[in-house]
């Protein structure tokens, strides 16, 4: 089983501050598209499409994790109108935690924040997936650390932060693309020339 492992704001929608809230969600031209495409060309038994997504707005106390996953359940709705059901999420991992501006029990210093790779690991054990087989598309930094310490192909897109912020600055993608479109692009001439 191989994975990609896509992170959300700034690949799939626009980067809003905070994003909890379904009237702020703007999906960012040819990224629906993009997953349909992904989703046509690869059947979820073979390759998982997967979100892994730090998610501060929970430790901050900006919403609560059930407000959260309220949120989530109207984003794929959306996201099932906007591509008339084609496009496919097999997953969606997300950390919660913030290691200074956590409440609580969120103030912690976690593995699954990236640029840790925690996520990726635990989609790893939930579907049996081999990481060096797979693809880690982000818009910052600290996504390409966390694909690369998974051992995962790294995609660096040019939306959202495009490679400004997230901790890891030092991190070199093993690829730039203009946006989550070109990116699947990519993968798939990739995985075609492996046959």
């Amino acid at each position: 089983m191989r994975a990609v492992f896509l992170d959300k704001d700034g690949v799939i929608n626009e980067d809003v501050d905070f994003l909890h809230r379904i009237e702020d969600l703007k999906f960012i031209p040819r990224a629906v598209k993009a997953l349909v495409k992904l989703s046509e060309s690869f059947p979820a038994d073979k390759f998982k499409i997967i979100i892994a997504s730090n998610q501060p707005v929970i430790g901050r106390g900006i919403c609560t994790e059930k407000e959260f996953d309220e949120f989530t359940k109207k984003y794929f709705e959306e996201l099932g109108k906007e591509s008339k059901g084609k496009a496919r999420i097999d997953d969606y991992f997300y950390c919660p935690h913030h290691p200074t501006k956590g409440i609580g029990k969120y103030k912690v210093e976690c593995d699954c924040r990236k640029p840790k790779p925690g996520l990726l690991f635990q989609a790893e054990q939930k579907y049996k997936i081999d990481l060096q087989k797979s693809f880690m598309v982000g818009d910052k930094r600290s996504d390409i650390v966390a694909g690369q310490s998974a051992g995962c192909f790294s995609i660096l897109v040019k939306t959202g932060y495009g490679g400004k912020g997230g901790e890891g600055d030092e991190a070199k993608p093993d690829a730039e693309c203009k946006d989550l479109y070109d990116a699947v692009e990519l993968i798939l001439k990739m995985v075609k020339k492996e046959k």
